[in-house]
C-alpha cells in the first residue's frame, strides 16, 4: 500500500503517524493532494485531515481559519471524497459535551468555546458536507488513519 501525505503537511511532523506507516511498511509518497493530509495513492476517495487536538479543530471550525477549512470541506463533499478529521485528544469521561478548554500558565482558558459549541458545530458540517469526527489517542493515530482509508464501505 502506499499512502500519500501532503505537501502542506509540514514534513516529520506526526512521528507517532510515520513511526506507524515505517513498523507497518507502508510506503508514503508527499504530492500536493486535493483536500487532507493522508489519502491511498490508488483510491483517493477518502481522506484524512488530522489535527492535534480539539484546540485545532474550535480553530479551524471558529475562528478566522474557519473559511479555509470550510472551502476544504465544500470541496471534499462537491468531489465525492469522504473526508474524516482525526483529532489527536482522548476526551473526557462523557465526551465532548465535558471539554473543558486547557489553560495558559495563569490559568486562562486558551479559548472560550465549550464542548457543547464545538460539538454542535462539528455536527453541523457532518450534516452540511458529509464530514467525520474523530477522536483518538496519538500513540493511535496511523492505525486509525489506515483503518478508515481502508475499510470497506
Amino acid at each position: 500500500m502506499i499512502i500519500l501525505e501532503d505537501t502542506r503537511q509540514q514534513a516529520g511532523k506526526h512521528k507517532n503517524i510515520d513511526s506507524y506507516f515505517k513498523k507497518t511498511n507502508i510506503q508514503v509518497e508527499r504530492c500536493c493532494l486535493y483536500v487532507g493530509d493522508y489519502t491511498i495513492a490508488n483510491d483517493q476517495q477518502r481522506a484524512v485531515d488530522t489535527k492535534q487536538d480539539v484546540l485545532e479543530i474550535v480553530h479551524d471550525i471558529m475562528s478566522s481559519d474557519h473559511e479555509r477549512f470550510l472551502a476544504e470541506c465544500e470541496r471534499a463533499n462537491n468531489a465525492g471524497i469522504k473526508l474524516l478529521v482525526l483529532i489527536e485528544e482522548v476526551l473526557p469521561d462523557g465526551g465532548l459535551i465535558n471539554w473543558k478548554s486547557p489553560t495558559d500558565s495563569k490559568g486562562r482558558p486558551f479559548t472560550k468555546v465549550n464542548g457543547e459549541t464545538i460539538k454542535r458545530a462539528m455536527l453541523t458540517m457532518t450534516m452540511k458536507y458529509g464530514v467525520r469526527f474523530r477522536f483518538c489517542d496519538a500513540r493511535e493515530t496511523g492505525r486509525h488513519l489506515v483503518e478508515y482509508l481502508t475499510e470497506q464501505v
